[in-house]
């Protein structure tokens, strides 16, 4: 499923995959695999510690968990629910999906894979101040168009 993309999103300063939902839904299960393989090698190192490890997997897959609402047209709650039904609240993924992003674009080589983590961020991050999330709104968006296509059918 392709996601939607405002005509105010047209500026490059947006990241170029914002609207690939599909390749963004399966970007985050591979962050959340990565953490799964990679995470407890870290703990057994001294690298991190095992709380953090464990918030890392929460909070990406509660990521992953969203995607799959999204992709299914599943009705998306407010965020303020977010920690009841994904298990993060969205300060939580917003503040990861950044460090992602930002450790992705200085130690990865696969330019799709940078560009996925800049566009998971920005998804989760509000559309204007105090708004909702992009993909929430967009999600809301398409949810609403399904059910007016199905409607006039």
């Amino acid at each position: 499923m392709i996601g939607v993309t405002f005509a105010s999103d047209a500026r490059p300063a947006y990241p170029r995959l914002r609207d690939q939902w599909s390749q963004l839904a399966q970007a985050s299960e591979q962050f959340l695999a990565d953490r799964r393989t990679k995470d407890p090698a870290a703990v057994g190192k001294g690298i991190m510690k095992p709380d953090d490890a464990r918030q890392r997997e929460r909070v990406m897959a509660a990521v992953v968990a969203i995607w799959r609402d999204v992709e299914s047209l599943a009705e998306l709650e407010m965020p303020a629910e977010w920690p009841h039904l994904y298990g993060a609240s969205l300060s939580e993924i917003q503040a990861d999906l950044r460090s992602v992003a930002k450790a992705t674009a200085a130690l990865a080589r696969d330019r799709t894979m940078i560009e996925c983590a800049a566009a998971l961020a920005w998804q989760f991050e509000p559309v204007a101040p105090g708004a909702l999330p992009h993909i929430w709104i967009a999600a809301d968006h398409v949810l609403f168009m399904a059910r007016t296509d199905r409607e006039a059918a």
